[in-house]
């Protein structure tokens, strides 16, 4: 007994030992796991980003499509390969793509009648071959499935006799209620997966693509046992490193009737930070020593408060680090958020310069009436793509939750004053008469910025749509506890499915305006979403050759 008292400091000693030992293991246990979950928590914001990339753009592919089934649905007479072919290539100009894209017209026999791309007519000869000696009977069963309905349909990844990997998005062409056979649009699938490998900015992961057939596929090759026309690899293919399909991130998701599966993984392993393992041995072997130096001296209590103080400073980095991360977390998502603005700023501004070029050319004594009209045409294809790059952006912000509702008291008359003083520049070049008589006091209380956007889309799309020397009539009233703004035009309506697919994104069937003028339909689903913001709706009355009404209806409880 006297041996443990007299020899007590050393038992604490050893106790403290002990415990201090637990506590370091403990620390490089959770620090281990901090890594790791932190390693997850990037993998899976990666694997979002690349399913997010993936999303749209195979919807931007998709809404190059819906325009090529509205020119070959809607054309008076079904266009010839040369007049297809010029379509595309102005949608890719619009667009400003460079992608490779194949696009075949097939009839309901399933054979070629038109096959070019954006260059060549033709390039493979399969003009008059069947699709029948390419594609198994499964495959021809989807085909024929195709031309009963009108959505778009996407099929698997193709190796191409061109040599690149391409994938369909196909719609049949139905004409005057006689369905007459299916175009299919072919894009090269490397354009779509080179964004998401972008989007890994230190090329720390690998991807793997999988059809819902169970099939690989990558930027060079489908491997579905089928016959490949390149001789070319893709360096980042999955199989090129040593990882275990378990180790993937995996989300399966429809894209217009086919499912993909894409899944994400790091490269490489996590590697032991033996740095950190080397101090917090360091650190073990100091207080250790430490403390036999204070237990020489029997001076357990200041030995007691330095390792408290020692650990506390401990904890205090580790909570300093974990803001740190938190603070690079929050600066990320301010990028995201600030992305849209960026861009917007870099593209309008040379548009702007643009614009006030042309102003200026404009209002100039030019002599030749071939140069003058350039300059008009000019003029209207950079309004055009102005207005449609402003609604792209208000969309894109309004999806990122960066556009705020800020409702104030206003005055919706003068609203409506201010934006048709606007439009009437651009309903005087098709001498069109925009009719309206402004209430003196009409109070609303809503957010000025969006209903200005509305109004100025909806007078600009009347304007468009209505034929040279037209009418357009504006007209306010209060009905109950509602307000109800009319915008009523002469121009050529709308069938009613047109008129049905107006505010709905993925079934967008683009109209030709009575002058040539093109848009993406963008203004409408803003106006939509914006009339919701207000608890509003919109109704739409239109007929053929007679004109279009949109009412938007607000509730007022002033």
């Amino acid at each position: 007994m006297n041996f443990f008292k007299k020899n007590s400091h050393w038992l604490l000693l050893t106790i403290f030992l002990v415990i201090v030992g637990f506590f370091f293991f403990y620390l490089h246990s959770e620090s281990k796991q901090n890594e790791l979950e932190a390693r997850l928590l990037k993998l899976e914001n990666q694997h979002n980003r690349s399913i997010d990339k993936l999303t749209s753009s195979i919807d931007k592919f998709a809404g190059l499509v819906a325009g090529m089934r509205s020119y070959m649905n809607m054309s008076t007479e079904l266009p010839s390969t040369e007049n297809f072919q010029n379509f595309v290539k102005n949608q890719y100009s619009d667009l400003k793509l460079d992608d490779s894209i194949v696009v075949s017209y097939v009839n309901t026999s399933h054979v070629f009648m038109q096959s070019f791309t954006r260059n060549t007519i033709d390039p493979v000869n399969l003009v008059g071959q069947s699709v029948k000696d390419f594609r198994t009977k499964e495959k021809m069963k989807n085909l024929d499935e195709l031309m009963t309905h009108d959505a778009l349909s996407m099929f698997p990844p193709l190796n191409l006799l061109e040599g690149w990997v391409g994938l369909p998005m196909n719609f049949r062409v139905h004409r005057k209620g006689v369905t007459v056979g299916y175009v299919a649009p072919i894009i090269s699938f490397k354009a779509i997966l080179d964004d998401i490998y972008k989007e890994d900015l230190d090329n720390e992961f690998v991807f793997r693509f999988i059809t819902e057939e169970g099939f690989d596929f990558d930027r060079e090759i489908a491997h579905n046992n089928t016959t490949v026309y390149t001789t070319k690899s893709d360096t980042e293919y999955y199989k090129n490193y040593d990882i275990d399909t378990s180790q993937f991130l995996y989300t399966t998701k429809n894209f217009y009737g086919f499912d993909l599966t894409i899944g994400t993984a790091y490269k490489f392993p996590l590697e032991e930070n033996t740095a950190y393992s080397s101090l917090l041995f360091l650190w073990y072997f100091t207080i250790s020593l430490l403390a036999i130096i204070i237990t020489w001296q029997v001076n357990r209590f200041k030995k007691l408060n330095v390792m408290l103080y020692n650990n506390n400073m401990l904890l205090l980095q580790n909570k300093e680090e974990i803001s740190d991360k938190n603070n690079e977390l929050q600066k990320l998502n301010i990028t995201q958020t600030k992305f849209f603005s960026i861009i917007g700023h870099d593209i309008k501004q040379p548009l702007n310069g643009i614009e006030g070029l042309l102003s200026l050319l404009k209002y100039e004594k030019i002599d030749d009436p071939d140069l003058a009209e350039i300059i008009r045409s000019l003029e209207k294809s950079t309004n055009n793509t102005t207005n449609l790059l402003n609604n792209l952006l208000r969309w894109a912000r309004s999806q990122t939750g960066d556009i705020q509702y800020v409702p104030t008291s206003l005055n919706l008359s003068v609203i409506l004053e201010e934006v048709i003083e606007t439009a009437h520049s651009q309903a005087k070049e098709k001498q069109i008469t925009i009719i309206y008589e402004p209430q003196l006091e009409l109070r609303y209380i809503g957010d000025r910025d969006m209903l200005s956007t509305i109004f100025r889309n909806l007078i600009s799309n009347a304007i468009k749509f209505t034929n040279l020397g037209g009418t357009i009539e504006i007209e306010t009233q209060k009905v109950g506890n509602t307000i109800e703004i009319t915008v009523n035009d002469s121009g050529i309506g709308m069938s009613a499915e047109e008129v049905d697919s107006l505010f709905k994104l993925d079934t967008q069937i683009t109209t030709v305006g009575t002058s040539g003028e093109t848009g993406t339909g963008l203004g409408l689903i803003l106006c939509h979403m914006f009339v919701k913001n207000h608890d509003g709706h919109i109704l739409v009355n239109s007929e053929p050759e007679v004109g279009t009404q949109f009412t938007i209806v607000l509730p007022n409880e002033l």
